[in-house]
Parts: structure tokens; sequence; C-alpha cells
């Protein structure tokens, strides 16, 4: 599978052995989470492990966890876009980053952290993001 013109897929550097999410990490999955009613969610967030980093130097990671996943009619009743295999929760903050947890599968995938001023590969420190705006799920 090809990536469409104009969009890369990250390539991440996987940790070996995976490690906890920093408090800013936790921090932004739990105030992510707490925008979606859904307690699987929840805890899935409270014990996801971090299993990669964004290789173009930007702050998302990728995430793991055993906890058990969204069932496919939830994930779609959340999703903005019904579907039910992937959701993501949006956020905007300091007005130019956006701040998403993805999940896939009915699992979170990924915290991404997305300079869109800078661009690719701009790292932005987690404990400047407060103040999550304009929250969504699609």
């Amino acid at each position: 599978m090809t990536d469409p013109p104009g969009v890369r897929a990250p390539v991440w550097h996987e940790l070996h052995p995976p490690r906890c999410p920093g408090p800013e990490e936790t921090r932004l999955l739990a105030e992510l989470a707490a925008f979606v009613d859904e307690p699987l969610l929840h805890e899935q967030v409270r014990t996801a492990l971090v299993t990669a980093v964004c290789g173009c130097g930007c702050s998302s990671v990728a995430l793991r966890t055993d906890a058990p996943a969204i069932p496919p009619q939830r994930v779609a009743q959340l999703s903005g876009t019904g579907r039910d295999d992937v959701l993501a929760v949006r956020s905007r903050a300091l007005g130019h980053v956006d701040v998403v947890l993805h999940v896939a599968s009915g699992r979170v995938l990924e915290l991404e952290v997305f300079d869109t001023r800078g661009g690719e590969g701009v790292a932005v420190p987690l404990e400047s993001i407060t103040g999550l705006q304009d929250l969504s799920i699609s």
C-alpha cells in the first residue's frame, strides 16, 4: 500500500522495552480521554505504554495497551464518522498545535502532537500544552 500524494506515514523509532508515559503524556492522554464517555478508553489510557517515538522529531508517541478493546459497535457510536474501526479525539492547543488521541481496532494507538506552524519534525514541549480547545471526536 502506498501513501496518498503528499502524505507520508510516520517512521517510528521503537522502544525496547516500552516505557510508561511521562507525566505530561499521561496528563494529555487523560484530558483527551475525559472528553469521551467510554470507560474502556479511560482504562486503556491508564494502562498504556509508549512503544515508539516518531522519527521525524515531533512529540508524537505510539501506544499499546493490554486493556480490553472498545467493541466495534461502540467505536461507531462514538466516532463522528460512524466508522467502527477508528476514531480520533482531536483538540487544538496554543492556537496552532493539534493534539490527537488515535484509536484503531478499539485500542489506543497514538498520541499525535503536531505543530501546524512549524510543520513536520518540530517538537512541542508537552508542558507548554495547556487548555485543550475545540475538542471533537471523528
